[in-house]
C-alpha cells in the first residue's frame, strides 16, 4: 500500500489547495489508462505477480470513487493483486459522453482488464457497481471469473428505491437544468446527509474523506454525470437486463445488509432469483454502505474466495434455505 499513501498525501494537499466546484487535478501518482478515447484513473496495492491467486477488482457505486476502498483493499493487498477504478465519469476519471448505461461502463471495464492483461478476474463491486459486475458477468466477459455483488442495485431500480433522499435525486437529476440547479446549490450539509443515510456508523465517516468526497461531487462534471444515472434508471430496458442475468454462468455471491436504507433485502432476493449461479448472504448490522460498516467481513470474504476453486452454485431459481446464509 506504498503507491495508496503517496497518493493520500498527494489528496491531502488537494483538499487544502482546493475550492469546490472547480475541476480537481488528479494527482501524479494515480495510474491512468485511457480507454476509448477517455481517461480512466484507478489506484492498485498488492503482489507484483501473483501466480496462484486471482486478481480482485474494485467497482465503487454512486457517487462514489476509489477512496470508498481502502480499508477493503488493504487486507485482501497481502493476499493478491487489487485494484480500484474509478468508473467513467466518476472520481478522477473522465466521463464517458456516449454513455447510456452500465453496459457501457461494463465494456470500459473490460477494455481496463485486457489493457492490464488481467485475468481470472474477481469483480466485486457496490450498489450501482455491483450493477456493473452483474452486466459484465451477464455479457459473458472471458477476463471474469466471479462477481461479488455489495447491496447491488438490482433491474427495475426505481422500483425497489427505498431512501427518499435518493428517489428525490433521481427525480430532481431526470432533467439537465434541474440536475445542474440541484448540483450547484447543494451544500456540504446537505452532501452529509447523503452519505448518513448509506451507513450505520457515522463515525466512520472521517473529516478528511467528506471534503474530498464533497469537492469530488462538486466538479463541473458531475451535473451531466447525474442527469445520465437519472435518465437511464427510467430509460434502460430492464426487462432484457432480466434475460440475460439468466445467461449468467459464473459463480456470484449476493451480499445485502440487513439494514440497508437504499435497497433491501427485496431488491436481493429478487436479484437472487435471476441469476442462476448465485448465493445470497446477509449481513447483520450492516447499512448501504458495506464496504465502511463492515469492511472487515468484505475483504474477509473475498480472501477466502481466493483460495477456493471456482464451482459454479447449482442453477436454481428457488431459494432453498441452504442458499440463504448469515455472513457469521
Amino acid at each position: 500500500m506504498r503507491q495508496f499513501q503517496k497518493i493520500l498525501h498527494e489528496l491531502k494537499e488537494v483538499v487544502s489547495n482546493h475550492h469546490p466546484g472547480d475541476s480537481l487535478k488528479a494527482p501524479a501518482s494515480i495510474p491512468t489508462l485511457e480507454i476509448n478515447g477517455i481517461r480512466v484513473r484507478y489506484v492498485q496495492a498488492g503482489m507484483e505477480n501473483p501466480t496462484t491467486t486471482p486478481p480482485v477488482v474494485l467497482l465503487h457505486g454512486f457517487g462514489g470513487f476509489f477512496m470508498d476502498w481502502p480499508r477493503v483493499m488493504a487486507p485482501i493487498a497481502r493476499h493478491t493483486r487489487v485494484y480500484a477504478i474509478d468508473l467513467p465519469g466518476w472520481g478522477f476519471s473522465e466521463p464517458n459522453l456516449r454513455s447510456e448505461s452500465m453496459e457501457d461502463d461494463a465494456r470500459v471495464l473490460n477494455a481496463f482488464l485486457k489493457k492490464l492483461d488481467l485475468k481470472d478476474v474477481i469483480l466485486c463491486g457496490i450498489s450501482y457497481g455491483a450493477s456493473v459486475a452483474w452486466a459484465a458477468a451477464s455479457l459473458r466477459m472471458p477476463r471474469v471469473k466471479r462477481a461479488v455483488l455489495l447491496n447491488p442495485m438490482p433491474p427495475h431500480p426505481l422500483r425497489f428505491l427505498h431512501s427518499p433522499i435518493y428517489r428525490a435525486i433521481l427525480t430532481t437529476t431526470m432533467w439537465p437544468k434541474a440536475a445542474m440547479l440541484a448540483h450547484r446549490f447543494m451544500t456540504k450539509g446537505q452532501y452529509k446527509l447523503v452519505c448518513r443515510e448509506n451507513l450505520l456508523n457515522h463515525r466512520l465517516l472521517d473529516t478528511f474523506y467528506l471534503e474530498l468526497a464533497y469537492m469530488v461531487t462538486k466538479q463541473p462534471k458531475m451535473p451531466y454525470i447525474l442527469h445520465a444515472f437519472g435518465r437511464g434508471a427510467r430509460t434502460v430496458d430492464w426487462n432484457a437486463w432480466e434475460h440475460r442475468l439468466a445467461g449468467i454462468r459464473i459463480p456470484v455471491s449476493i451480499l445485502q445488509g440487513l439494514e440497508d436504507r437504499i435497497f433491501s433485502m427485496e431488491s436481493a432476493l429478487f436479484l437472487h432469483r435471476l441469476i442462476p449461479t448465485s448465493e445470497l448472504i446477509q449481513v447483520p448490522e450492516c447499512g448501504h454502505a458495506m464496504v465502511f460498516d463492515q469492511h472487515r467481513k468484505v475483504s474477509d470474504f473475498i480472501i477466502k474466495l481466493l483460495s477456493q476453486k471456482t464451482e459454479t452454485p447449482k442453477e436454481t431459481h428457488e431459494l432453498p434455505q441452504e442458499t440463504l446464509r448469515k455472513n457469521a
